[in-house]
């Protein structure tokens, strides 16, 4: 039977803990394939850059995007997500690493692989769990995904006079809101919960 692996991610630096889990292939999948995965489980909108690295510094990155500035500006160069296979990382000596999108407002993410398992079906993937919406794109990091939280709470902005107009941008956004079956029929099935392309505005 094929064999797949069994991630969880979780979100960094936010209480109650955002996560979600899913399964990949264990032959062929990529990067790539974890980050896509990623996007669309968590919610993301793939706007932005992103890399896997062992820890919060640059000092061991596994995989990203690549450009022309990556050794002048943390004195190493990162690989194409796309050409760098999970199974040349994940194994008996890494069980984890963390994911960072977005580099402005930092969302990091700590992926960690639970087990590795025989499944009687060929899949690109599947989705098995998750709890809690994450934060909304573009709001501005940990302290603006808060106050997204306290206005959803509250009706109150702390930083601008807008209330509808926050409202509206918010688009429905709710921290508790997560769908596991509407998600995980989209998922599955590798369709884009958000069509990419159309930009909104950032209010952080």
């Amino acid at each position: 039977m094929p064999e797949c692996y069994e991630f969880e991610v979780s979100l960094s630096g936010v209480e109650p803990r955002i996560w979600r889990r899913f399964l990949l292939p264990l032959k062929g999948s990529t990067f790539a394939d974890l980050h896509k995965a990623m996007q669309d489980a968590c919610g993301w909108w793939n706007y932005h850059m992103f890399e896997f690295r062992l820890t919060r510094g640059y000092e061991h990155r596994i995989a990203g995007i690549p450009s022309d500035e990556d050794f002048d500006m943390f004195g190493s160069t990162v690989k194409a997500a796309d050409l760098v296979p999970l199974r040349s990382f994940f194994g008996k000596e890494y069980k984890r690493c963390l994911y960072e999108y977005d580099f402005g407002d930092s969302w990091f993410h700590d992926v960690k692989l639970l087990r590795v398992i025989e499944f009687p079906e060929t899949f690109r993937r599947r989705l098995v769990g998750g709890e809690r919406a994450f934060p909304h794109e573009d709001c501005g990091g940990v302290s603006g995904y808060e106050r997204c939280v306290d206005f959803i709470r509250t009706g109150i902005d702390t930083l601008e006079n807008d209330p509808k107009g926050f409202r509206e941008w918010l688009e429905g956004w709710h921290p508790e809101s997560f769908d596991l079956e509407a998600t995980k029929a989209e998922f599955d099935q590798d369709i884009p919960t958000r069509k990419r392309g159309t930009r909104r505005p950032s209010r952080a």
